[in-house]
């Protein structure tokens, strides 16, 4: 079973993370362990129908936030892979 850091996750949808920790959270959390943008949604929808993380106080969820933090992270992505690679994402990454 992956790894995940919940924590990272939250604070990524609720826009409370810098762009350096967005690639290197991504980085670990997902090209470390052979995941991508499809899985993040996934873990996001893990996320979001658990009770457990609903009811946290201050923490919302909602689709937008969550559309948001995976275009973001896209973007960031891109702009990496672009710069050091001449590559980026492909739309065969469902998010």
């Amino acid at each position: 079973m992956a790894k995940i850091n919940t924590d990272f996750l939250l604070r990524l949808a609720n826009n409370q993370i810098s762009k350096e920790e967005i690639l290197t959270g991504y980085m670990r959390y997902y090209v470390a362990q052979g995941r991508n943008l499809g899985d993040m949604k996934h873990d996001y929808m893990r996320i979001s129908s658990n009770v457990k993380y609903i009811n946290l106080d201050g923490i919302t969820l909602s689709n937008l936030m969550i559309e948001r933090a995976l275009t973001k992270t896209r973007q960031i992505l891109d702009k990496y892979l672009i710069f050091n690679f001449n590559c980026q994402t492909t739309d065969e990454i469902e998010i």
